[in-house]
């Protein structure tokens, strides 16, 4: 178990200064919407959905009502469904006392480290990525609520693209057969077409269903 830990940890070095970044960079634009030190804190700790915060972030500075909030944050993390019911099998041996903390700490870039090494996924090893991730975007965010407003407009130097980034590093890993190249550029331009078709975050959680929907039936599952 510890060395399987330590593995995760390891597995996800590459991906902590990215995470890092955009838990520094949030921090800083949260303290720039209004918010207080404390307040980012409390809401990357209970919360942890970088995603999600990103959005509902500007969404306070405009005074948008909480259920609105509420509902747009569901609708962008609607995707953990889909990993959890991956997650699932491989914890039903997992003591299920930590089970509600493994959960709350569920994110993309562990998933998808944890499922690239084997799948179904190792429960251990996801927990020490989890741990590697989730306590850089935590550090990067006390950074960044210290920084402040020191960077007005992280744009301009380009660290608005490490969220990206790190999404388009963990997609490139799991692209292994030419039907996997095929179902994320179905994916894409589902996603695309749908944002520009409806307003919000609808394309995350439509595409997400419909592409997994569409793998499940026409890809066969890797040899083990």
């Amino acid at each position: 178990m510890p060395a399987l830990v330590r593995d995760g940890v390891v597995a996800s070095l590459a991906l902590v200064p990215s995470v890092f970044v955009y838990g520094t960079v949030f921090g800083g634009l949260a303290v720039q919407a209004g918010l207080l030190p404390l307040e980012v804190w409390g809401m990357s700790l209970l919360v942890f959905a970088g995603a999600s915060q990103f959005i509902a972030v500007p969404m306070l500075a405009a005074g948008a009502s909480p259920l609105a909030i509420v509902l747009t944050t569901y609708v962008v993390n609607m995707r953990h469904y889909l990993m959890a019911a991956t997650l699932a099998p491989s914890f039903r041996a997992f003591p299920r006392g930590w089970l509600p903390i493994v959960a709350h700490f569920v994110n993309d870039e562990s998933f998808a480290v944890a499922v690239a090494r084997s799948n179904p996924p190792e429960p251990w090893f996801f927990v020490g990525s989890a741990v590697a991730v989730s306590a850089s975007f935590l550090a990067g965010v006390a950074v960044g609520t210290q920084l402040g407003g020191l960077v007005a407009d992280p744009a301009r130097w380009g660290l608005d693209f490490a969220f990206p980034a790190v999404f388009l590093a963990l997609l490139a890993v799991q692209l292994r057969r030419p039907a996997d190249w095929v179902i994320a550029t179905v994916a894409g331009a589902l996603a695309v077409g749908i944002a520009l078709a409806l307003p919000g975050t609808w394309h995350i959680a439509l595409a997400g269903f419909a592409v997994s929907a569409l793998a499940a039936l026409v890809l066969s599952p890797e040899p083990a």
